[in-house]
C-alpha cells in the first residue's frame, strides 16, 4: 500500500514539474507586466490626468534593438494584438495592458518600453498615439464605439491633456516634475499640467 502510495506521488509530482516546465502550460507563468518589470530597468513613471493613482511606467532596455525587445515580449508572452515596427516605435496590446517600444532618439540600441493598463490608455492617450499603427476599428472596439470622435475632440480643445507617448528625453506632454532615473535627475513628469 505504501508503495503504491509513493508511486501515485512520484508519478504526480513527476507530471507537475514536466507541466511547470512548459512555458505554454505553467501555472507560474508571469504576466506581461511581471516580466518587463524584471527584466528591464525601471526609468520613469507618468501619472493619469484622470486618476493620480494611475501611472504609465517607462522601462528601458538598454544595448538591445526594438527587433530584439520585440521577439523577447513575443517570446513571453503572446500578445492579443500588435502593430508592425514603424519608425522605431511598435504597439503591443496584452489583456487589459498596452506595451510601446520606442527606439530612444539618441541610440536606436537604447528601448524605451511603456507599459499601459487599459484604462490609463483610454484616458490619456490621443488618437494620434495609434495613427500609423493599430486600426482605428480595434482601438474603438477596446474603448468604445465612440471613442475615437470624443478623444479627437477633447484633444483638440485640451491639447495638454492628451498624452503622446515618452520619448528619450523624458520631455512629452504633461506636466513637469524631476524623477530621479538611476541616482541622476531628469526633467520629466506626467499627463494633465502644461509644460
Amino acid at each position: 500500500m505504501k508503495r503504491s502510495i509513493m508511486s501515485v506521488l512520484i508519478v504526480a509530482v513527476m507530471m507537475f514539474t514536466a507541466a511547470c516546465g512548459n512555458s505554454e502550460g505553467s501555472i507560474f507563468k508571469d504576466g506581461i507586466e511581471d516580466y518587463i518589470s524584471t527584466t528591464y530597468t525601471l526609468y520613469d513613471t507618468v501619472e493619469s490626468a484622470e486618476n493620480s493613482d494611475r501611472y504609465a511606467r517607462i522601462y528601458q532596455a538598454e544595448n538591445t534593438g526594438l527587433s530584439a525587445v520585440s521577439d523577447s515580449l513575443q517570446s513571453h508572452e503572446t500578445p492579443d494584438e500588435m502593430s508592425e515596427i514603424n519608425n522605431g516605435k511598435q504597439i503591443f496590446i496584452y489583456d487589459n495592458v498596452f506595451v510601446t517600444l520606442t527606439e530612444s532618439e539618441e541610440d536606436a540600441d537604447n528601448i524605451m518600453i511603456e507599459v499601459a493598463e487599459q484604462e490609463f490608455a483610454r484616458n490619456n492617450y490621443g488618437p494620434s498615439f495609434f495613427e500609423g499603427y493599430l486600426l482605428a476599428s480595434l482601438i474603438s472596439n477596446i474603448f468604445g464605439n465612440n471613442w475615437y470622435d470624443s478623444r479627437s475632440r477633447q484633444c483638440s480643445i485640451n491639447p495638454e491633456r492628451c498624452y503622446g507617448g515618452y520619448n528619450s528625453a523624458g520631455s512629452y506632454v504633461g506636466k513637469n516634475s524631476t524623477p530621479t532615473i538611476r541616482g541622476s535627475s531628469n526633467r520629466g513628469g506626467g499627463v494633465g499640467f502644461g509644460k
